[in-house]
């Protein structure tokens, strides 16, 4: 897979009700803007009728999300899919990666939603992050070439995943987690035998490793196994707190983006919005935070 390199004025990440609205304003002002829109849906992609919208008595939440996204893309705001992996955000210009592209901005407006809940992380996970622990296969795996690497996922990424780094030279230890996924397809039992081993009895209960992944410690009915590797690719919802807080974003006690009244993050140059910053948690107050991040981001551009 080839990784495309692209500009914007401003990046956005996250297409909810915040990024879309800072979208809106920011195109709007006559920036090139990129919005990523990561396989999480917002809360809005989930139906459910809206009764306290202003300007809407009633409205279905997916046609209020389509309004938002008609909105930017009218002024000039392309809407790309993909999940950051990895920011470079101390500096200008600044960086963010998705597993085919590298975007380079002057300024990033964070709005992934709320982060993923600490306790939905494997235990280890986010202190390892970098250090062994990756969300991108293609990224990382000629990195660990000839060695053992564990995989944790069930859904048809991750068979494509687990394929790819067999591909690479890397001995595959998938752990699916789950039954009934892609682990159980004629596709993935092709690949047992060619240096991928399923376990489809068991779950991975903590990562081990002090200043990089050294094992994985799996969890069966016949009891508490451990086994060496030396990464672990994890293909599902990428977690937003542990990737922020190694770029040099702050958060606060409950894993939320730490933002001033201008949305300003402790990094010069990237802001954030919605539920991200755990505010109002409405949409109402997503979009104005949306349209106050865009606005410092314009400023931060002409300073």
């Amino acid at each position: 897979m080839s990784i495309e390199s692209l500009k914007s004025d401003i990046l956005v990440v996250g297409a909810g009700p915040a990024g879309l609205t800072a979208g809106i304003y920011a195109a709007r002002a006559g920036k090139k803007v990129l919005i990523l829109q990561g396989r999480s849906p917002s809360r809005l992609g989930i139906p459910y009728i809206i009764e306290n919208y202003p300007g809407f008595p009633s409205i279905e939440s997916l046609a209020l999300l389509d309004l938002f996204r008609e909105h930017a893309v009218s002024f000039g705001a392309a809407i790309r899919a993909g999940d950051a992996i990895a920011y470079a955000l101390d500096g200008s210009p600044k960086y963010v990666t998705t597993k085919d592209a590298i975007i380079e901005a002057g300024a990033v407006i964070l709005a992934s939603g709320k982060p993923l809940p600490k306790e939905r992380l494997l235990d280890g996970e986010d202190r390892l992050v970098g250090q062994g622990v990756s969300y991108c296969a293609t990224c990382d795996g000629p990195l660990y070439r000839g060695a053992t690497v564990a995989a944790v996922g069930h859904g048809e990424e991750a068979l494509e995943d687990v394929r790819a780094l067999q591909a690479m030279g890397c001995r595959v230890l998938w752990v699916p987690g789950k039954s009934g996924g892609a682990a159980d397809t004629p596709e993935a039992k092709g690949l047992e035998g060619q240096d991928v081993a399923i376990r489809r009895d068991g779950k991975i209960k903590q990562i081990r490793g002090q200043a990089k992944v050294e094992a994985v410690v799996i969890e069966s009915a016949s009891g508490a196994e451990t086994i060496p590797v030396a990464a672990v690719f994890i293909f599902r919802e990428i977690p937003a707190g542990p990737l922020y807080e190694r770029a040099g974003i702050a958060l606060d006690a409950k894993q939320c983006v730490a933002v001033d009244r201008e949305q300003k993050t402790n990094v010069p140059g990237v802001f954030a919005a919605g539920d991200i910053t755990c505010g109002g948690q409405q949409v109402v107050t997503a979009a104005a935070e949306g349209c106050v991040a865009a606005l410092q981001a314009l400023i931060y551009l002409r300073s």
